[in-house]
Parts: structure tokens; C-alpha cells; sequence
């Protein structure tokens, strides 16, 4: 999927998500486990490639297997928010903010890994695994959801909250 800039305006906060040429790996969203809003589950940031290689550590995903370099190279610490949103033309999506220094570490390395991934891991699965396609410098960035509900619990998960019933 490819996504392009664009403006958006939630209620209460306007956001600019910028996604110079980012493109998703498709991942199946999967509801929380019970012990999820129990205990706080990790939130990784991977750089990750398709190939396998020495010192990478194979996680399984729906189109096959994906490969991440250790260590994590972005946490739950280094973002603000995540937020469940939707563009003009219906597509949904999660989008991050990022701390000033989870910003500067996500330009430093989108700039030196383009043509990788950028795999998010949430408590030890799989949830995406963009592909870095330019450098992300405004310390935003967002993937392609195949639904509202799975963009809302993706974010739910990353904030470590429950996602809102329906």
C-alpha cells in the first residue's frame, strides 16, 4: 500500500502525518490477550529485513517470517502517542508521535535503513512491518490497518489502555 502525505484534524489535537512513500507489510491485527490489561506489554521497534542473515532473530509473521536486528531500536519511551485514524478516502490507519529524541532516532534510522522494515512489536508479536521508503524527520509516523477496529486496538495496545467498546 502506498501512502502520501496528508492533513488531518482529530477533535481535539490537528495532526500532519507525514508518510513520504511508506508502504505496509500486511499483518493481521489480534485482540489483547486478558493478561494485556494486566501487565504492560513491550512495544519494539525493529529495523527488520525480509532476507535472513546472521545475527537476526526470525519472527514469524502471515506471509512468512521477517528479520530483526537487536537490539530494539525505538520503545514505548521514545513515543507520545498513538492514535486509531482515518484519511479522506476511508483507509484506516494508526498513527505515532514520537519524544524529540524517539524523533531524532527515527530520522537517524530511516535515513541510514531505506529499503528495510520497520517492524513494530507488541509484547513479543508481530503487529507491523512498514517498509522505510524515505527518511521520517518530523517524528510522526503511521501504517495501513485493514480496519477502524483493528487501528483501535493497535493503539490501545501501544498506549497500554483498553480500546474503546462499541
Amino acid at each position: 500500500m502506498q501512502l502520501i502525505s496528508r492533513a488531518l484534524a482529530p477533535a481535539a489535537l490537528a495532526v500532519m502525518l507525514i508518510l513520504p512513500g511508506c508502504q505496509t507489510q500486511p499483518v493481521a491485527a489480534s485482540k489483547p490477550s486478558a493478561s494485556a490489561s494486566q501487565t504492560m506489554q513491550t512495544v519494539e521497534f525493529f529495523v527488520a529485513q525480509s532476507q535472513a542473515a546472521e545475527g537476526l532473530r526470525a519472527m514469524p509473521g502471515p506471509d512468512g517470517a521477517i528479520y530483526l536486528r537487536a537490539p530494539a531500536a525505538l520503545t514505548r519511551a521514545d513515543l507520545t502517542d498513538a492514535a486509531a485514524l482515518v484519511n479522506r478516502q476511508g483507509q484506516n490507519f494508526v498513527g505515532l508521535r514520537f519524544t524529540p529524541e524517539g524523533a531524532r532516532k527515527l530520522g537517524e534510522i530511516t535515513r541510514a535503513n531505506a529499503g528495510n522494515m520497520l517492524a513494530l512489536v507488541i509484547g513479543g508479536e508481530l503487529v507491523a512491518a512498514p517498509q522505510i521508503a524515505n527518511t521520517l524527520e518530523r517524528g510522526v509516523l503511521s501504517f495501513g490497518v485493514p480496519s477502524a477496529e483493528a487501528a483501535a486496538q493497535i493503539a490501545a495496545r501501544i498506549r497500554d489502555d483498553a480500546p474503546a467498546a462499541k
